[in-house]
């Protein structure tokens, strides 16, 4: 049997039909508060959801809750979530089922006058601006 790599982005993988992100190109910041290790960097913008083929990856996407705290947090500057650059917005998962249902999805944009998210992006759309920010529930060391 022969295993296939597939290249989906410069951060994303499959291997034999499971995707990997490839933790080791982007660092990771943790969120002890949320318990979890947030992307520092946002990576692959300029495609599309559909591009990235996220739908099976959207859980490892941050929430709109998280973002709203991660926004009014310490780390905003960190993860210039606080308008520090309008180059740096990227994919959340989608809080509502219908938008889901109805192929819609989910992001988090910032620039010098305002943060907001915006749930009804079509999942076809590419910005320059626009890319992924994976989140991990932070792993607990052994001691």
């Amino acid at each position: 049997m022969t295993n296939k790599t597939k290249i989906i982005s410069e951060n994303i993988i499959e291997f034999d039909g499971e995707r990997y992100i490839k933790e080791e190109s982007k660092g990771w910041l943790d969120i002890p508060e949320l318990k979890i290790s947030v992307e520092i960097e946002v990576h692959d913008k300029n495609k599309s959801f559909d591009n990235l083929d996220l739908k099976d990856k959207e859980k490892e996407l941050l929430t709109a809750e998280q973002c709203i705290w991660l926004a009014n947090s310490k780390y905003v500057k960190q993860l210039k979530m606080d308008g520090s650059s309008s180059d740096d917005d990227f994919f959340i998962y989608q809080p509502f089922d219908l938008n889901r249902k109805n192929g819609r999805v989910a992001g988090f944009y910032a620039n010098s006058n305002c943060a907001y998210l915006i749930c009804v992006e079509d999942s076809d759309n590419s910005d320059s601006s626009l890319g992924v920010r994976f989140v991990r529930k932070i792993k607990k060391s052994k001691k």
